[in-house]
């Protein structure tokens, strides 16, 4: 048995009726719509009138297109953040060579290790600081920040089937200023001052490049097959992140090996207990215990 039901702006949705008799014991079943509906027992939906069931079709009807829209506002801003990104990169990467010289080779080089220690550093304490403090439920930080890394715990392989833009998309965001910032100096400042500074701005590209490929470096480390020969190349020679030594994180309590770009730091921050002593130091400042959320919203999710 099914019956047309009229949710506005000429639109009708076909609603199926069970063929089983109702009874007093509850069932639970769905109903058959086009779009996400809380289930029902039996025996609610069968002292459902037919004009209740049209209030609820239109009540579920706007949340999946504010979802909607909200995704392709996020595809989009995800799309132009990569492409204002690496056309950024370009641009400055250009610009560099042009005013780097023989005798700036010590100094660059000093420069650009600097930059990948900072960007694996840096990714430790963003990683620790998600893993560590806070709940999924916190307003806006919970959803966007903590919960990613939370759910990343459960299902590690889960970021493997993103695709190169989202992946991506908001490491790119977060280094459009200065990418930015460092177009302007190019176009701006004297050849003089260009030649000058090259050692720091040096630092700051090779820092930026690193932070921007964070999160697909952190794929490839999750990934165990079809990775092209130069990762696999880069995970060995232990450039990059390598597959072998970020599977340590995910030992729980997940409490270790943070770093997640080149993971070059790892080692020694846990032999000089850098991120034990810094949970101790928060915890007897606040009283907050480190990771205390974390077990109670996986059970939660399981």
């Amino acid at each position: 048995m099914a019956a047309w039901l009229c949710c506005g702006s000429n639109r009708k949705v076909l609603v199926k009726k069970p063929s089983f008799v109702f009874s007093s014991q509850c069932e639970r079943c769905w109903l058959f719509l086009p779009f996400p509906v809380s289930p029902l027992s039996c025996e609610e939906l069968g002292k459902m009138c037919f004009q209740c069931l049209v209030v609820s079709c239109r009540s579920a009807e706007p949340s999946l297109h504010i979802q909607g829209n909200s995704c392709t506002r996020k595809r989009l801003q995800e799309w132009i953040s990569v492409i204002l990104c690496f056309s950024l990169i370009c641009f400055n990467f250009y610009n560099l060579l042009f005013y780097l010289r023989l005798e700036h080779t010590p100094s660059v080089l000093v420069g650009i290790f600097a930059g990948v220690i900072t960007a694996d550093f840096l990714s430790g304490l963003f990683h620790w600081g998600a893993d560590t403090w806070g709940s999924v439920e916190l307003p806006i930080v919970g959803k966007a920040f903590i919960r990613p890394f939370r759910e990343h715990h459960i299902d590690p392989t889960a970021i493997t089937r993103h695709d190169f833009i989202e992946t991506n998309g908001d490491n790119c965001f977060m280094t459009l200023v200065p990418l930015a910032n460092m177009a302007y100096k190019f176009v701006s400042f004297s050849p003089e001052a260009l030649c000058e500074s090259c050692p720091w701005d040096c630092y700051v590209f090779a820092l930026i490049i690193f932070i921007t490929m964070t999160n697909q470096i952190h794929k490839w480390s999750h990934t165990y097959f079809g990775l092209p020969r130069w990762v696999v190349f880069l995970q060995d020679w232990h450039i990059i992140l390598p597959r072998k030594h970020h599977r340590i994180h995910h030992v729980s309590p997940h409490e270790t090996y943070f770093c997640i770009t080149t993971g070059w730091l790892n080692y020694p921050l846990e032999k000089i207990r850098f991120w034990r002593c810094l949970e101790n130091i928060i915890q007897g400042l606040t009283g907050e215990k480190p990771r205390a959320d974390d077990m109670k919203w996986a059970q939660k999710i399981k």
